[in-house]
């Protein structure tokens, strides 16, 4: 090889990698701020009742959680209270309302739980329907969730 090929093969791969490199650099260094995701508003929905299991509920097809209450039973009984949960309430119509909005769990949970929607549910005559449950002993009021709105487990009664 010539020194001139030499020469010229060297001018072209100085020329390829310092490309590269102000490639690399410009993409590494250039950082935007991605603009803030605008908090959604959750407002008030209204659908039927549709419970997979006793801590799978769905209104109107969205996943919910039921502020201040939960399924605190041993899990041998989940089977049987879902059923007998079933029984009693799927396609119930209800009116749901956020964490945030008028509920007793409001500054104590977020309005968000995985991919389930923190709600607080009633019936089509005003009943909340964790209370409902609480004071069967289907669910669990939670203290820290909501103070002392639904019947607690460990109450005694």
């Amino acid at each position: 090889m010539s020194l001139k090929k030499i020469g010229l093969l060297a001018l072209v791969a100085s020329v390829f990698a310092i490309g590269f490199f102000v490639i690399i650099m410009e993409r590494g260094t250039k950082v935007r701020s991605q603009p803030p995701k605008p908090l959604a508003t959750l407002e008030p929905f209204e659908g039927k009742l549709a419970i997979q299991s006793i801590d799978d509920l769905r209104v109107a097809g969205r996943k919910i959680v039921l502020c201040g209450v939960a399924f605190a039973k041993p899990q041998s009984l989940r089977a049987i209270v879902t059923e007998a949960v079933r029984r009693d309430y799927q396609g119930l119509v209800l009116n749901c309302k956020t964490v945030g909005t008028g509920t007793p769990c409001d500054g104590n949970v977020a309005s968000k739980f995985g991919d389930a929607i923190v709600v607080q549910c009633f019936t089509s005559d005003g009943t909340d329907l964790a209370a409902k449950l609480a004071e069967g002993g289907i669910l669990c009021g939670l203290p820290a969730q909501a103070g002392s709105t639904y019947k607690s487990c460990s109450s005694g009664s």
